[in-house]
Parts: C-alpha cells; structure tokens; sequence
C-alpha cells in the first residue's frame, strides 16, 4: 500500500535529446536518446533509454555506420538555483547494450555519464537543457553535448 502512494506520488517524464557526437576511434555524427522515467524522490529518477547514432568513418575511409541501442540509467540533482530551483544541475549516466544497424561494427556494452544543466521555464510540465556526456560503443570512446526537451506527466 505505502509503495502504490509512493508510485503515484512520483512524476513519470520522456525525454528526448539530440546534438552531435565525437568518437575516438570513428567518425562523429548526429546521436538521438530517448527515455522515460520516474522521480523516486526529490533528487533521484531512474529511467529507461533507447539510442541511436550514425557514425562516420575515421581518417579518409569510405562508409558510415549506425548504432541502435538501450539500457537503464539514472540521475542525481547536485544542486538546484535560484528561489524556485528552476535551475539544476544533474549528474547522469546509464549503461546498456547497443547493436550496429548498418555497418560491420557488431555489438556489445554501452555506456553513457555527465552533466545536465536544466532549466524549468514558466510551464511546470516541461524542461529543456543542455547535457554533456562521455560515450563508450563497444570499444569505442568520445562526447556528445545533447540539447534535451523533458515533459512530466
């Protein structure tokens, strides 16, 4: 019982990020995250996320490949500012598995973590915000900076 007025008390959200990603041993290129998830409490949400990013190839090589993938994550709100807290800063990361969709890159471990800077505009239901995150596909690493849309239900 005291789980089931926990859960309703909670704000379930979808997110949706998109920007530009560099990887060391390929190519960059656009990277798309899509999530939902549940506030737990006030400072930490879980969430469920599914990715997918188009690669092109390293140096002068010919061909680009696509990574479909998803997992689990979480985050943390290190700090809120201003009166309201409409500001916050959060710490991010989740881990998953993530398969080529075109290419010759196979599959394996995926992983994602960094920084969100929110900010809640007058309409309490949504947020946008600007995250940077440390990437790994399989063996490769690099960075994505990913302006994101956040809309509680």
């Amino acid at each position: 019982m005291l789980l089931a007025l926990f859960l309703a008390a909670a704000q379930p959200w979808l997110q949706m990020e998109a920007g530009p990603m560099f990887l060391r041993n390929g190519g960059g290129g656009p990277l798309l995250r899509v999530s939902v998830g549940q506030q737990f409490a006030e400072r930490l949400g879980g969430e469920l996320w599914l990715t997918a990013g188009l690669q092109g190839p390293a140096g002068g090589a010919r061909g680009d490949s696509a990574v479909l993938g998803g997992g689990a994550g979480g985050r943390v709100l290190l700090r809120s500012f201003g009166e309201e807290g409409k500001l916050g800063l959060w710490a991010r990361a989740g881990v998953g598995w993530s398969a080529a969709a075109a290419g010759n890159d196979g599959q394996g471990p995926s992983a994602f973590g960094g920084a969100l800077l929110s900010f809640q505009p007058f309409m309490k239901r949504f947020t946008v915000g600007l995250e940077a995150d440390a990437l790994a596909f399989r063996r490769n690493v690099g960075f994505a900076v990913l302006p994101s849309l956040r809309c509680s239900f």
